[in-house]
């Protein structure tokens, strides 16, 4: 995966995401996200700030949490969210392509982060995520030792991870198997995604 393809799957990501939202009634934008406090419009404010950030915002966002990472980027996106829906989505949009077309760089992480928020936000909904498979594992890849950082857990420790759309495996322990999007929400501490996976590993969890 070149970076270029990872720039493109980031602009796409984020202008499936703005078009998603904005077909929803008014209603389901204040329904329930994954994220524990956060509704769906919350969730589309937390991609904006990302889509919009600089070094700068950055650091204003951390002062104004107190220097707290996850109290800050959760406040930076309920200031946000006050803003009307429809004005977010075009800000969602104006940034994406902005982003594709200055030439910024794009990293698994950080596409991860639009993957997962994508659930969050749509599959209580009854939408998918529509990614390839081979992006979402490069989003693996990127989360397996690092995940912890942001979630805070590990769940995919002691097992072996398994994808069922794309030539793909890691880990060692008993065997969890599903579509790489799928193990992406594993991986990322959504338990909901539970459901859609199979194999031994998923005992204790």
């Amino acid at each position: 995966m070149v970076t270029l393809d990872l720039r493109q799957e980031a602009a796409r990501q984020r202008h499936l995401f703005a078009d998603r939202i904005e077909s929803l009634d008014e209603s389901s934008w204040d329904e329930s996200s994954w994220c524990a406090g956060w509704r769906v419009r919350d969730v589309l404010a937390h991609l904006v700030r990302n889509a919009e950030s600089t070094p700068l915002s950055l650091v204003g966002d951390l002062f104004l949490g107190g220097f707290r990472p996850d109290y800050s980027v959760s406040k930076a996106a309920y200031r946000l969210s006050a803003e009307p829906v429809p004005e977010l989505v075009d800000r969602l949009r104006r940034a994406a392509d902005e982003r594709l077309h200055s030439g910024s760089s794009a990293k698994p992480f950080g596409i991860g982060d639009i993957l997962v928020h994508s659930a969050d936000a749509f599959r209580p909904l009854g939408h998918e995520v529509e990614v390839v498979p081979a992006v979402a594992a490069a989003v693996l890849d990127a989360y397996w030792d690092k995940a912890r950082m942001v979630v805070h857990a590990a769940p995919h420790r002691g097992r072996r991870l398994v994808a069922a759309d794309h030539d793909w495996s890691r880990g060692s322990g008993p065997e969890v198997r599903g579509r790489t999007i799928d193990l992406v929400l594993l991986v990322a501490n959504r338990r909901q995604a539970l459901s859609s996976l199979e194999g031994p590993g998923l005992a204790g969890l």
